[in-house]
């Protein structure tokens, strides 16, 4: 009985138990090869060579405001000229998403607007009295058309180069920040450049605008940010371009940058960026006496008499002559200037030079020589009217 005992327990010694043959046939289920498309891997090698070009930018401060009031955190100077909707400009309904930047003359102006096929393109439009002209769409060279919902232009005060928002192939995210200058000899913009990081990123980054006057910027982004949300950041607009070296940041460090994970590491000592806060608040407090500044004029009426004021003008209608009047002074000043600069390279130019310039030079100066003789006019219209009533309440007045 002891020999059957032992047989029995040797036996089952060499017996599996199920779930044990479960256990060891168990295995770790192997993770699917995910296959980037060639151009997820351009834009991964994009993404990653902008990275490490990463520029050094001192970021003074930050605001989370809602996507539709983000414009309301800028604060740019008079002279770096005015940013809003396009609705609110032209007091026009139909397109909420168009944006809007008028030059600091205040007679020419850049927005965005929808093609007959509801892509967003970029346009522009003179003003010439109390009238804006047709829009003229902006010709940008995008020959490999990476570009498309071109939106949120910003011309600096030079005339020349623009910066816009647009998204596409040409980009790392949604929308990304890109910067283009106008070419005179060929009317057209030149290939807009990608302004990189860490401006930009893989989400909506928009509506980089600079003031040069106080050398500050601004730009909107929703990365990091719940739906219905954008944070505007506020930066020392740099004179030079810097990047962070690898030789003295480790690549992590730059990427942190590059995704402005903190903003108080740009901030070094502190003191420049104290300076920077100051400047914004100057500028925010000077924003609440644009129409003091406005109002100062010096316009003679007689030898006697010479208004100070805007408020001065006595005639119904004279104000808004006088603001119609300053517009098309503006608008005289910056066709001369275009006039001059033709002269210049016509006569350094060659004959194929000379030959394009000529009608163009005949044609502005006859624009501008029409334009005179309206300003002229328009100055002895309002003169005469104050005149008038003026002299009709001294005579009520000896009366």
């Amino acid at each position: 009985m002891k020999k059957i005992l032992i047989c029995a327990a040797l036996l089952s010694a060499f017996v599996v138990n199920p779930a044990t043959a479960q256990k060891k046939k168990k295995r770790v289920k192997a993770q699917p090869v995910i296959q980037l498309s060639e151009e997820e891997l351009i834009k991964q090698a994009r993404l990653e060579q902008m990275t490490d070009a990463t520029q050094k930018i001192m970021f003074v401060d930050s605001i989370v405001v809602d996507k539709d009031m983000f414009l309301g955190k800028y604060a740019i100077s008079p002279e770096s000229g005015t940013l809003c909707r396009y609705n609110e400009m032209f007091k026009n309904g139909s397109k909420p998403e168009s944006y809007l930047h008028i030059n600091e003359l205040g007679n020419k102006c850049y927005f965005s607007d929808k093609d007959k096929a509801g892509n967003m393109k970029l346009y522009t439009s003179d003003r010439l009295g109390n009238q804006w002209t047709e829009p003229a769409a902006i010709t940008v060279l995008d020959d490999d058309n990476e570009l498309e919902q071109m939106n949120y232009p910003y011309i600096m005060t030079d005339g020349t180069t623009l910066y816009f928002a647009a998204q596409g192939s040409g980009s790392i995210g949604g929308y990304d920040i890109f910067e283009t200058r106008y070419d005179s000899e060929t009317g057209t913009y030149l290939k807009p450049e990608n302004i990189g990081m860490p401006f930009n990123s893989t989400a909506n980054d928009y509506m980089y605008a600079i003031d040069e006057t106080a050398g500050i910027g601004w730009f909107a982004t929703d990365r990091n940010q719940p739906e219905g949300k954008v944070c505007v950041y506020i930066f020392v607009a740099p004179e030079t371009r810097q990047v962070y070296s690898a030789e003295n940041y480790t690549k992590e460090q730059i990427k942190q940058f590059a995704d402005i994970s903190s903003i108080a590491d740009t901030w070094g000592k502190g003191g420049e960026r104290n300076n920077a806060l100051n400047k914004v608040r100057e500028i925010r407090n000077g924003n609440g006496h644009k129409e003091d500044a406005k109002n100062k004029i010096s316009f003679v009426i007689n030898d006697d008499v010479t208004y100070n004021s805007i408020s001065d003008f006595k005639v119904s209608g004279n104000m808004e002559k006088f603001k119609q009047l300053n517009e098309m002074r503006a608008l005289a000043k910056t066709l001369s200037d275009k006039i001059e600069k033709a002269r210049e390279q016509y006569a350094n130019g060659d004959m194929t030079v000379r030959n394009r310039l000529k009608a163009t030079i005949l044609a502005n100066e006859k624009e501008n020589e029409k334009l005179e003789m309206q300003i002229r006019q328009l100055e002895k219209d309002i003169r005469n009217s104050e005149n008038i009533l003026l002299n009709q309440k001294r005579a009520n007045h000896y009366e």
